[in-house]
């Protein structure tokens, strides 16, 4: 590592307290020398007594304040992500309890997240409003304002330029989980639920229920000092961060004083300071023990962890999404050196998850000695390599090094097969799956169409033989002409995406793709030309067509493509130009191709893509996991909002297959094809 990144790297508030304890072992060992061998020539030597004063007095300052680092201090120790479960994706709303939490609990924003958080209510209940009577945004919003749009007068107050609920002097007194402010936000979250005909009966009093003292939101927040999301969420490009190459697949990041020694030298030096002003040989030489121990904690380094010969096995390389496959580490050390204490994390792929066995293991290695361990994973669609992340500590403990050790093979394959689990309809136009299309031609096909004049050539089968018969002439029958359908499967593939009502379960964006490989393979069964597109920063477009080689390239894009990836993509930096997502689709769109459109609905941008693509003559039918959750304010109020988009669309005309996320999607398509035939 070069001087300036290690000089940027360095903690200089250690500096400094390096120099004290340095300062305060020096004058321990000047108190020490001089009670020990001037002590004889005390009387001639009056001022001996001040040297021996200062140093004691020196020694036990700054044993005191080595002490009070110590319990300060804690212990250090390297975080790693809960590789075991897969990574938390946020729920429809969290961004409001978010706001929420940092407004009441933290004192940040305030001005902003009020004005946000009434915007987000007065939006959700102008669409409720609208929806319930079928009047204007107008008339709604005199409603709000009015205090009329409900009988509950504490919500009622929230847009009529009320104060709100007040502290009771019980609460300041004795305290309170919840303020006046989130009171009433929540209060007016369930009239709109209430008027939305939404459950309401989850209530903070409900959330408090939980056996958890801190509480939901903090447990989806953190603690009262930090808004961090729910666990450490270091994805794999993070792991290498501040990671220098030292060998060959091999990764190091800085060495970490633990602290698990520290204190000792604190306690030294006030046992030396104490010793020496009282002059009890014991409790010196207890001070020149634990001297001993701080310079054999120092003396530490960590093993050579560049030198382990690491090998990875599964059992299957080639799983289908939800299979269970064996994975087998083993870890050998060819060295010379005996490791004390090493611990092993298989950094298991974010979108998966371990259900049986462990990816962990700590042990200490011999020379020449080799030890395993097996786990076994959920597999999950994409194309996965994962490194080995080794923790080694010196034979003290006080200093701790990470490693990342890369294992080239074996490299997972998961790539879903496509299968008809059911029947689909098209929608009439140019049926929601069936394989062939009406058209306003006539032709081959099984419908009548018409009568027309006999042409040399036509089939003899479509003649007109009981006109023949009767009048003499020839006349060709004409049916109603069928030709395959044109079907884009559109992808929503935004951040928006990746919520889910529980965290640890798979996100909408997953659920949308399990369902359009069923999708795919019943509408390509009936003859159909299906395509798949997706609008994200990550162009994705695959148009209608047939054939195996059409087949194998969803296939892959199912599995392997950016735009649809089971990991969320990194935020977009500000700045710079806009772009519309939708265009690279527009652009490419037939004018007659229907769209199977997948999202969870979670902002009213889908809504707007829809209502645009059907404006253009698209029809468009709309499957939507539903990922909304009730736990909290803000998830109550996301549930609203996207109950309402529903209803726009339907209002509109545009189909919408309400799918419950803990269903099969054939269940909620079924009721919706009853619905749509009446």
């Amino acid at each position: 590592m070069s001087v300036a990144k290690r000089l940027a790297t360095m903690n200089i508030g250690a500096v400094p307290r390096r120099a004290l304890i340095l300062l305060g072992t020096l004058a321990a060992v000047l108190g020490i020398a001089t009670a020990i061998l001037v002590q004889p020539f005390a009387d001639i030597l009056p001022s001996t007594w001040v040297i021996v004063l200062g140093a004691a007095v020196v020694a036990f300052i700054l044993g005191v304040y080595g002490m009070r680092s110590r319990y300060h201090g804690g212990v250090t120790h390297t975080q790693i992500r809960d590789v075991e479960v897969p990574m938390a994706t946020p729920a429809p709303g969290d961004d409001i309890d978010r706001m929420l939490y940092q407004l009441t609990h933290l004192r940040q924003g305030t001005i902003e997240y009020r004005e946000g958080i009434q915007e987000r209510l007065a939006e959700a209940a102008i669409a409720v409003i609208r929806h319930r009577e079928n009047c204007s945004r107008e008339a709604a919003m005199k409603q709000l304002q009015d205090g009329t749009w409900t009988d509950d007068e504490m919500a009622a107050s929230f847009f009529s330029g009320g104060s709100g609920p007040q502290e009771s002097f019980a609460d300041k007194i004795l305290g309170s989980d919840e303020s006046p402010y989130e009171q009433w936000v929540r209060e007016t979250v369930n009239a709109i639920a209430a008027r939305a005909e939404l459950d309401p009966s989850v209530t903070q009093a409900a959330i408090q229920d939980d056996d958890d003292e801190e509480g939901l939101l903090d447990k989806l927040l953190g603690s009262s000092d930090t808004v961090e999301p729910r666990g450490v969420q270091e994805t794999t490009e993070d792991l290498y961060d501040e990671a220098d190459e030292v060998a060959d697949g091999v990764f190091y990041k800085e060495l970490v004083a633990t602290g698990t020694w520290r204190g000792v030298t604190g306690f030294s030096l006030f046992a030396a300071g104490v010793g020496i002003f009282t002059f009890t040989p014991p409790v010196l030489l207890l001070s020149v023990v634990g001297l001993g121990l701080a310079a054999y904690a120092r003396l530490g380094s960590s093993p050579p962890l560049s030198q382990l010969e690491v090998e990875r096995h599964v059992d299957e390389e080639m799983p289908q999404p939800g299979e269970e496959i064996e994975v087998t580490v083993a870890v050998s050390n060819p060295t010379d050196t005996f490791m004390t204490d090493v611990r092993f994390v298989d950094w298991v792929p974010e979108p998966m998850r371990v259900s049986d066995g462990s990816p962990r293991m700590a042990t200490a290695l011999r020379p020449g000695a080799e030890t395993s361990f097996s786990y076994t994973l959920v597999a999950e669609r994409g194309t996965h390599e994962w490194p080995l992340v080794v923790l080694g500590r010196d034979y003290a403990g006080s200093y701790e090094r990470q490693a990342i050790v890369e294992v080239d093979d074996p490299v997972v394959n998961c790539v879903p097969s496509l299968r008809t689990t059911g029947e689909m309809a098209v929608r009439s136009q140019t049926s929601l799956y069936s394989g062939q299309v009406n058209t306003a031609e006539g032709g081959a096909g099984l419908e009548f169409f018409a009568v027309r004049e006999y042409i040399q050539g036509d089939p003899m089968n479509r003649i007109d033989w009981k006109r023949h018969a009767r009048t003499g002439e020839l006349a060709t029958i004409d049916f109603r002409q069928e030709r395959a359908a044109q079907v884009v499967l559109l992808f929503d593939a935004r951040d928006s995406a990746y919520v889910s009502p529980v965290a640890g379960e798979r996100h909408a964006l997953d659920r949308c793709v399990d369902a359009a490989n069923e999708v795919f393979a019943a509408l390509n069964d009936e003859g159909n030309l299906v395509g798949v597109a997706a609008y994200d920063t990550v162009p994705l477009w695959i148009g209608p067509s047939a054939g195996d080689d059409h087949k194998e390239q969803v296939r892959q894009a199912f599995a392997k493509h950016p735009a649809l990836s089971t990991v969320p993509p990194d935020g977009v930096e500000e700045g710079g130009r806009y772009v519309d997502p939708m265009v690279h689709v527009r652009r490419q769109l037939s004018p007659e191709a229907q769209i199977m459109l997948f999202s969870p609905l979670t902002d009213d941008y889908t809504a707007q893509v829809a209502r645009r693509l059907d404006s253009a003559g698209h029809l468009v039918t709309i499957l939507s996991p539903d990922p909304t959750a009730d736990r909290t304010v803000g998830q109550r109020l996301a549930r609203v909002e996207r109950k309402m988009r529903v209803a726009s669309l339907r209002e509109h005309g545009i189909r919408v297959v309400d799918w419950q996320y803990d269903e099969p999607l054939g269940l909620d398509l079924e009721r919706a094809q009853q619905r749509w035939a009446v």
